[in-house]
């Protein structure tokens, strides 16, 4: 599966690519400087709404990618360009936050996450994911009904341009 690097103005497009399983690095203070360096040092394809970023990594020999439109558009475009299946599944999902990967936590490891979450939630819920990295938390919770139904938008949209 490729990896991607993503500029700034595409953190909704790095969020649903991490929900996914992409390993995917974004950050709102990398400079292009530093995308191009660390796409070409790690080998990730740059995802980048900039012309002129796309024009210089291709001149660096860095496979890049310009990417416009709505969010959707651009979700299902990237989606389709690189054969990523539109299934968010906790157990494959990277950490929405820092893309660290995630560990699932159940039974008597559910411990693990008491005090990271709700009481109400802790209670509720049995299984959680724990991000090794930033210790966020997460769960599937009502959420997951909204992302599954637009990740089902997202392939209706995928095979609309097939």
């Amino acid at each position: 599966m490729k990896t991607f690097v993503v500029d700034a103005m595409l953190g909704r497009l790095a969020t649903w690519l991490r929900l996914v399983g992409c390993d995917t690095f974004y950050s709102t203070q990398a400079q292009d400087d530093e995308l191009l360096t660390i796409a070409r040092e790690q080998g990730r394809v740059l995802l980048t709404s900039d012309a002129e970023l796309v024009q210089r990594a291709e001149r660096d020999g860095i496979e890049s990618v310009l990417v416009r439109g709505t969010v959707d558009e651009r979700v299902a475009s990237v989606f389709s360009r690189f054969g990523i299946d539109p299934v968010a599944d906790p157990s494959v999902s990277r950490c929405t936050k820092c893309n660290g990967e995630l560990t699932q936590v159940s039974g008597e490891d559910k411990v693990r996450v008491k005090g990271l979450v709700f009481e109400q939630t802790y209670n509720h819920y049995d299984r959680f994911w724990i991000c090794e990295y930033c210790k966020s938390v997460f769960f599937e919770g009502g959420q997951w009904e909204n992302i599954r139904k637009y990740m089902a938008h997202i392939s209706d949209m995928m095979e609309d341009t097939k």
